[in-house]
């Protein structure tokens, strides 16, 4: 059995959709960020972060419950676990790991930073925010170009790349992504998936 402490955030969604993926047993909780659950001592005991998404894994290898923060680390842990969703040939890993940094130090850090300077700043800064629009538009067409030659971000496979990357695409607004159908032809396979679908369905 594996517990969940998430919210409906990009990392919240990936690591739920991994756990759907790999059909481990699992208890989603809730951590309402909004209303500053993420900072009560009892989640703060559990992740001194006070971060989302976090798993409690009460059937690890060790032989005992492994707490795991940081939704990267959640979908390698996974995917090593389920022998699932991470190739075993080291080219293929390696392009694999690749896309799934260049998530996390890329397109991550900018979706965050344009949430930051529209919403959270005060007073808003609002041309810091389009400065960093303008440059996750330039990493989303690298990202469509990739994908006219590939069906997935690694190549024929569907990985963690994938799944790493898709809430932070597939929660954006679709008039993004109208001239880049590479994009919305990634999205639309991803949506066909079951796990992905049952993801939608978890409260947030």
């Amino acid at each position: 059995m594996i517990d969940l402490y998430t919210y409906g955030t990009f990392n919240g969604r990936r690591a739920s959709i991994m756990l759907e993926e790999t059909g481990f047993e699992y208890t989603p909780h809730v951590v309402d960020l909004m209303k500053g659950e993420q900072k009560q001592p009892d989640f703060i005991k559990l992740n001194p972060s006070g971060r989302i998404p976090t798993i409690v894994d009460h059937q690890s290898a060790a032989g005992q419950p492994i707490v795991l923060s940081q939704s990267g680390a959640i979908l390698l842990y996974l995917a090593e676990k389920s022998g699932r969703f991470l190739p075993n040939d080291t080219v293929s890993r390696a392009q694999v790991f690749e896309w799934l940094f260049y998530h996390a130090t890329d397109i991550g850090p900018n979706l965050f930073n344009v949430f930051y300077f529209n919403t959270l700043c005060n007073p808003p800064q609002p041309e810091a925010a389009h400065l960093l629009e303008q440059r996750t538009l330039d990493h989303y067409a690298l990202f469509d170009q990739h994908l006219a030659n590939n069906e997935y971000l690694a190549g024929a496979e569907y990985t963690i790349a994938d799944i790493a990357m898709f809430p932070a695409i597939a929660l954006q607004k679709e008039d993004i992504f109208k001239q880049l159908s590479h994009i919305q032809r990634w999205i639309s396979l991803l949506m066909t998936r079951p796990a992905v679908q049952r993801d939608m369905l978890i409260p947030e």
